[in-house]
């Protein structure tokens, strides 16, 4: 039974803007971040979907809350759907940082991306389902699901919606 996925990340934080690595803190939506998560309304009243799974952290919901407005809907925490965790460079600026034995590898996160597909599969066969996270585990996600690297997969807006069926 195929699953379907509708992946979106969150939009533009303060700490995009900034430069900054943010990690698995909570995050800021910029204006810009809440424009983006309002121009998102439209495109996800066009998707059938029959649950919102979300990243627990508040950049994520807040996008979710933004995009959702005045839809009948519950938002499902999902804390698979985190961003890496940076470790002691949250905070740092981007350009130039050396990651460190404080971050989540990558083979880590591609082991969560597996544990939330099996979810999906477990949890939630068949269903049709909309799902709000953030960049580098979105890409993580996609190249798990096409079997390819992450460096094989473009990166996500903020707001960009891609389908997966699993």
């Amino acid at each position: 039974m195929k699953t379907t996925l509708y992946m979106t990340r969150h939009g533009e934080t303060e700490e995009n803007a900034m430069g900054v690595f943010q990690g698995q803190s909570p995050g800021h939506l910029s204006q810009l971040g809440k424009e983006q998560a309002a121009a998102l309304q439209p495109k996800l009243r066009e998707l059938e979907y029959d649950l919102i799974l979300c990243s627990d952290l508040q950049r994520c919901l807040d996008t979710a809350a933004i995009a959702l407005e005045g839809v009948d809907c519950t938002i499902i925490k999902e804390p698979l759907l985190r961003e890496r965790d940076l470790g002691n460079l949250v905070g740092t600026p981007i350009k130039g940082a050396v990651l460190n034995e404080t971050v989540e590898t990558e083979e880590q996160m591609q082991i969560r991306a597996r544990k939330f597909m099996e979810k999906m599969k477990s949890v939630y066969p068949g269903k049709k389902i909309l799902a709000f996270s953030h960049g580098f585990f979105c890409r993580i996600l996609q190249a798990e699901i096409e079997g390819v690297t992450h460096r094989d997969v473009t990166l996500f807006d903020n707001c960009e919606i891609r389908k997966f069926v699993i």
